[in-house]
């Protein structure tokens, strides 16, 4: 999808939300997380680059962790301003500090952008969603606990940390076991029959497991197709992926439709400081994580797309809704996370084509 048919298809859904407000919440939440989500994070990482995603891996890293860190800490401290207690605003942060995978892969794969940075910012918005929920987890169990203690939050990272690196192991072993089977076998139904299994399959067994399952999926889509690249024909490959390119559109339709019409625009003038302190937050965040790869020596003109290429979506939106009815401040985080998910997809409309124009013009200068 282009990034104006992004907006418009959004928009669509705000529309229909404002006649039937919140009608949807509850069907986006479930869609998401259990049908959309391992879809569409499984077609992101089944086309990302591997070797350039290899010779790229420290600042990849650095957006994935100390990234999504930072980008929690400003949102929370934004939020401190307008008067929002630590643990609540920390929680909010987390949710925000996830770039949406969905809308960032959309619209990249639809704009001439050059591959190592195609690649930078689309392994930003698959790896820092796999952070993000680590951290999310780790402060929901210090928020829902009484009287947390440092102790205790330290607890939670680990479980949390460990969680991860077990899903990563997880979804390659997977992929290794699915991709020895399939080795010389040239059937493209079957190839396809074997990555929905993968997709889904590493995903819910992982959550079943309690170990990260956004890990554990992007883990396995990296892992099969590697080895699909090197033991599967041309053909099938190319029947394969063109399966899960009509699957990553039918699901971003549907996606953005719904983030769009499960939100209730009457209740952000009830919660007006946490939205603005929240739109302020993350805009700050951006601006701080994308100068953390100046040390890289990238292009100006690359910095410029990372920041402006942090999307919020689905993601987000299904953590907020995640949270428990008794979570301080609950309704304000999820009208805010809606309204940031929104303000970024529309903005992102008018910003990214033209800062990527600046990228594809320095290139063809040379």
């Amino acid at each position: 999808m282009k990034l104006w048919q992004i907006a418009a298809v959004t928009l669509a859904g705000v529309a229909y939300g404002f006649f039937e407000p919140g009608q949807l919440t509850d069907a986006f939440r479930s869609l998401t997380l259990y049908v959309l989500l391992p879809a569409l994070l499984f077609e992101g990482a089944w086309n990302l680059d591997f070797r350039a995603m290899r010779r790229q891996w420290r600042p990849i890293l650095t957006l994935a962790v100390p990234g999504v860190a930072l980008t929690a800490l400003i949102v929370a401290g934004a939020l401190s301003v307008v008067g929002v207690s630590f643990g609540p605003a920390l929680l909010a942060g987390a949710i925000l500090s996830a770039t949406d995978p969905i809308a960032v892969v959309a619209a990249f794969r639809r704009l001439p952008v050059p591959r190592m940075l195609r690649t930078l910012v689309e392994c930003e918005s698959l790896f820092n969603d796999a952070i993000a929920v680590v951290l999310y987890r780790a402060v929901l169990v210090v928020v829902l606990t009484a009287n947390a203690t440092p102790a205790d939050a330290g607890r939670a990272s680990l479980v949390a940390l460990a969680g991860s690196f077990a899903g990563i192991a997880f979804g390659a072993v997977i992929a290794f076991a699915a991709a020895s089977v399939l080795r010389n076998r040239k059937s493209a139904s079957l190839q396809i029959l074997t990555t929905l299994v993968c997709a889904y399959g590493s995903y819910f067994a992982a959550e079943r497991l309690h170990i990260s399952g956004i890990f554990a999926i992007v883990s396995c889509g990296i892992a099969l197709r590697y080895f699909e690249r090197r033991w599967v024909t041309v053909q099938l490959a190319e029947d394969v992926e063109g399966f899960w390119d009509v699957m990553a559109l039918v699901a971003n339709v549907v996606v953005f439709f719904l983030t769009g019409a499960a939100l209730d625009v009457a209740r952000i003038s009830g919660a007006l400081a946490f939205v603005i302190a929240a739109l302020t937050g993350v805009a700050l965040s951006r601006a701080a994580v994308s100068a953390l790869l100046l040390p890289a020596r990238f292009p100006r003109a690359w910095l410029a797309v990372v920041r402006i290429a942090g999307m919020r979506g689905a993601l987000s939106l299904a953590l907020a809704i995640a949270l428990p009815v008794h979570i301080p401040d609950r309704e304000a985080i999820v009208v805010a996370t809606f309204a940031v998910a929104i303000a970024t997809i529309i903005s992102s409309t008018f910003t990214v084509p033209p800062a990527v124009s600046r990228v594809v013009n320095i290139v063809k200068a040379r």
